[in-house]
């Protein structure tokens, strides 16, 4: 299994860096990342991540042909006040059946790195920088979590992601303030 996280590792940083330098093909390696990272956290007890990293495998495909588009034609799906509540209720619902039906020992941290990923891979498909402060939080629950089942690279990586998550947000917003000053 120590092979499977570094590569899934390195993949996803992979995918993050390309996708902070806005390039269409990191979403190939957000697919092949999020499917190794499957097996590793199903096999680690960490259920709610695994069917996450199945859904970061679909949202990449879905990412692949959005940012296909021109960015004017991927608009919000909905707006960031409901999806914070919808995550909020998702969070909630998740935590409750794993408590009661799985042998997970952290549900409430695994169903809000679930439902806040859910979240965060929509706004990033959805070219919305606000992307980066959520993935900053959940970085530094994911650092706690993975340690905690033991899951050295993955801890390590959450940290490295959680930097490359400022840097992001940085890198989008000096985009967005280049492209307001263009349109001036």
């Amino acid at each position: 299994m120590f092979a499977i996280e570094i590569l899934s590792a390195l993949l996803n940083v992979g995918f993050v860096l390309g996708l902070a330098l806005r390039v269409r093909w990191a979403w190939v390696l957000g697919f092949f990342g999020s499917a190794l990272a499957v097996i590793l956290l199903f096999d680690s007890k960490l259920y709610a991540e695994s069917l996450l990293n199945l859904s970061y495998a679909l949202l990449a495909v879905y990412g692949w042909f959005s940012w296909g588009r021109p960015e004017s034609a991927s608009g919000p799906i909905i707006s960031r006040p409901l999806a914070l509540l919808l995550t909020l209720g998702l969070t909630v619902g998740i935590a409750c059946l794993m408590i009661r039906h799985t042998d997970n020992p952290r549900p409430l941290a695994d169903a809000v790195m679930f439902s806040g990923g859910l979240l965060g891979t929509l706004w990033q498909v959805q070219r919305d920088r606000w992307n980066w402060p959520l993935w900053l939080a959940l970085n530094g629950i994911g650092i706690w979590l993975y340690a905690d089942r033991g899951l050295w690279v993955y801890a390590i990586y959450s940290g490295l992601m959680a930097g490359l998550a400022c840097w992001g947000w940085f890198r989008w917003r000096s985009e967005v303030n280049a492209a307001k000053a263009t349109s001036k």
